[in-house]
């Protein structure tokens, strides 16, 4: 009888401790991959600053996305971003190195690079 309430007790433990450590903005949530363009494309809002981007997964598919953010981001950089279910709002988001980055998301951030702008 003891060993079972010792066993439940444990795992309740666990349970309560392990979920601390859990982030809910990231659990079963799907991942993508962008790059942060010009401050220029960010639309400032009440709260801070709003980017309508297009994310890739890991299989090269594109995805419409929207980060709001209490500043600008640091234009450039790639950031991976977790998005929950069909919702384009991205629920959390974390600074990546490029060797992380999806192939077709640097070949296309290449060629939009690589096109002349004229007057």
């Amino acid at each position: 009888m003891k060993r079972n309430l010792v066993a439940i007790l444990l795992i309740g433990i666990l349970l309560v401790v392990g979920w601390r450590y859990v982030d809910p903005n990231r659990l079963l949530a799907d991942v993508y991959y962008v790059k942060v363009p010009s401050a220029e494309v960010a639309t400032q809002t009440s709260s801070g600053y709003r980017y309508d981007l297009i994310g890739y997964d890991e299989d090269g598919k594109k995805r419409p996305l929207s980060i709001a953010t209490s500043g600008l981001l640091p234009e450039g950089n790639y950031l991976r971003v977790f998005v929950k279910e069909e919702d384009a709002e991205v629920t959390d988001y974390e600074q990546v190195n490029v060797l992380d980055v999806p192939e077709q998301l640097k070949e296309e951030q290449e060629e939009d690079n690589s096109e002349p702008s004229f007057p």
